[in-house]
């Protein structure tokens, strides 16, 4: 049995001891397959009161080594910070989503992939719940491609 996930379900998998394995999404029709990555981020407000101040607190203090391996700990999602990545990359859960990462790309950032993770969910809920995988998928990609327009 297998689930297609990404970092934000470590937590959710494993809080019962379960032994979970991390390895690339399968091949889809022969091709090497790409899963979406993304990365969290801070941004400066063009109306902020104290840009200065946010400036020195975003530069000076969250772009440090201490303050991302801190975000980490308390939310273990791959670190863009290089270094940190490699260093994370022990831990073989991470390991397996970084490694798996490598044939990434870029998660579009739009409004509409609400709705492409809302029909993305619902589908695999049927597939585990024993709905046919095949008419299943096809019919969750034509009703992506309609909500996308």
């Amino acid at each position: 049995a297998y689930t297609v996930q990404g970092p934000w379900a470590i937590e959710a998998l494993t809080a019962d001891g379960v032994n979970v394995t991390v390895n690339p999404i399968p091949s889809a029709g022969g091709e090497t397959a790409a899963p979406f990555v993304g990365v969290q981020g801070f941004y400066l407000s063009s109306q902020s009161e104290n840009a200065l101040l946010a400036q020195e607190f975003l530069t000076n203090y969250l772009a440090t080594p201490e303050a991302q391996k801190a975000l980490y700990e308390a939310d273990p999602r791959i670190p863009a910070w290089s270094e940190l990545a490699e260093e994370v990359s022990s831990d073989p859960i991470i390991g397996g989503f970084v490694a798996s990462s490598q044939n990434g790309v870029p998660m579009p950032s739009i409004p509409e992939m609400g709705s492409v993770w809302d029909l993305w969910n619902a589908a695999q809920v049927q597939i585990i719940g024993g709905a046919d995988p095949v008419s299943t998928w096809n019919q969750m990609v034509a009703d992506v491609e309609a909500a996308i327009g």
